[in-house]
């Protein structure tokens, strides 16, 4: 596994299922992941708007999935029995999928704590709920931890985000890039592409797609609750760290 997909997944060997699914969206990680570091590194790729587009948004959605997966296990094991089925048809548009409306970004804002019920529990990745409960708490542990790091321009970004509003600085990119990198796969465009999808337009949005998931897996790993965490956070700081030399322009 490459450093990025070490981070994402976590230490996942003794998770049973779980430890399947992880490793299956590791795989996914490892296969475009690299294809985004190498379009990031390049001047000028005639594949970069063709296929940059795609690689980009595959990340973006494999790790929202592996967060899900580390938080909500129960979520993606009944996707994977329901796939594991003789009559699943992999030819239609199933229900029970991960969807990024509703799944990682909530459709509707959630009612506050006084007005939840059960029926009404919004459980996406990046909800309020989620916020309290997950990562608010985590994000406050790691800039306590990361006090005194001074040598990494990801951390520096982190350390000026509201604690408060960490989960709004990561769903306001997430969505926003997902939006962009979509534009490049469905083919919205019907003046030339390159006039407002040019290459230098690609390579920032992986680039910001790399550095948001990366960030985002560093705080995983301050979730107590969270399954596959990786308890030394020395780890996880070395390893995000050669994450964004590797991508340093």
């Amino acid at each position: 596994m490459t450093e990025l997909s070490l981070l994402l997944c976590g230490e996942h060997q003794h998770l049973g299922e779980l430890s399947q699914i992880l490793e299956q969206l590791g795989k996914t990680i490892d296969n475009f992941a690299p294809r985004c570091f190498k379009f990031i590194s390049e001047n000028n790729s005639e594949e970069m708007t063709t296929f940059g587009p795609y690689c980009g948004r595959t990340v973006l959605e494999s790790a929202c999935s592996l967060f899900i997966s580390r938080l909500d296990p129960f979520r993606v094991l009944l996707i994977k029995r329901r796939q594991e089925q003789s009559n699943y048809d992999p030819a239609i548009r199933h229900k029970i999928a991960i969807q990024w409306s509703g799944d990682v970004i909530a459709t509707q804002k959630p009612p506050p704590w006084d007005k939840l019920t059960y029926d009404k529990i919004n459980r996406a990745l990046l909800t309020d709920y989620t916020a309290d409960i997950y990562w608010i708490p985590a994000f406050r542990d790691l800039l306590d931890a990361i006090e005194n790091e001074n040598d990494s321009e990801w951390l520096k970004e982190l350390k000026q985000v509201d604690e408060d509003n960490i989960v709004g600085y990561f769903r306001g990119q997430a969505d926003s890039l997902y939006s962009l990198l979509s534009k490049g796969i469905h083919q919205e465009f019907v003046i030339p592409q390159t006039i407002l999808y040019d290459n230098e337009t690609i390579k920032a949005s992986l680039l910001s797609t790399i550095s948001l998931v990366t960030k985002m897996a560093l705080v995983s790993h301050c979730i107590p609750m969270i399954a596959a965490r990786i308890l030394d956070l020395k780890t996880c700081l070395d390893s995000f760290k050669i994450i964004e030399e590797q991508v340093k322009l």
